[in-house]
């Protein structure tokens, strides 16, 4: 059985890694002949920091779709066309915006000042900080603040993208149009291959609808309707998670080729 992992509050808390008791489960599964991949809104740069090197080529979904690496190397990505990448970007400007954009590796911002999601980029210096028509491609716009919020995601809604809401840093990215992580799934994978999700926001939605099973971590509202199973943000998170983990390893090993 193939299990996709949403990263940032699911199986990693705080910015920190993921811890070394779930990474030694994950990697059980695959022992067991399970597959596993992870998808997340962080790009794939920002992604290997917090697993470790028994993982570096694995399936990283970035970016919330909008990029695809296995095996050490991109196989994909799905920019925002250059003219819409440009409007927006102008946009965001007359609206006095503070955003951060990822291309496939580098990325470009327009922070005055160090806001805290700032921390979290690049933390083994393998990318650099560019200048916005530097940057090769824009695959991901983040919105991290703005004094006309409201107004602004009016604006910017009727635009050919992909919105999603991180209700736990209340930041707002941007992708292209039908860009998400069930799709870019879809186009590395076989379609309608069975799946099994972990995931807790809003950019875990297409995996929950498309999942053989999937399980919620935490109460984020649209995916209690969908998830099968739910596990508790509490102290005893990790531990569940790993015997949840175990059990899901143990009952479908059963239909394993």
């Amino acid at each position: 059985m193939k299990f996709i992992f949403d990263l940032d509050g699911t199986i990693c808390f705080k910015g920190q890694p993921i811890s070394t008791n779930i990474l030694d489960s994950l990697l059980a599964l695959e022992q067991a002949g399970h597959t596993v991949g992870f998808a997340s809104a962080r790009p794939c740069r920002d992604m290997l920091p917090v697993l470790d090197e028994r993982f570096a080529n694995h399936l990283l979904i970035g970016a919330n779709g909008a990029m695809t690496h296995h095996r050490g190397s991109l196989q994909g990505s799905m920019p925002i066309p250059d003219r819409l990448a440009h409007e927006i970007i102008s946009i965001l400007d007359d609206y006095r915006a503070q955003y951060f954009i990822d291309d496939s590796w580098n990325y470009a911002h327009n922070c005055v000042s160090a806001h805290p999601f700032l921390s979290y980029i690049d933390p083994n210096r393998t990318a650099s900080r560019v200048d916005v028509d530097q940057l090769n491609a824009v695959l991901k716009i983040l919105i991290l603040s703005c004094d006309r919020y409201e107004e602004l995601v009016a604006r910017i809604r009727e635009l050919d993208v992909t919105l999603h809401y991180h209700s736990a840093e209340g930041i707002l990215d941007l992708t292209y149009r039908g860009v998400n992580k069930w799709a870019a799934l879809n186009r590395f994978d076989v379609a309608g291959e069975p799946f099994i999700c972990f995931g807790n926001d809003m950019n875990d939605l297409p995996l929950f609808e498309k999942a053989h099973h999937s399980v919620l971590i935490g109460e984020y509202e649209p995916l209690l309707a969908l998830a099968k199973e739910k596990i508790a943000m509490d102290d005893y998170v990790e531990q569940s998670i790993i015997a949840k983990l175990r059990e899901l390893g143990e009952r479908y090993e059963l239909a394993l080729p």
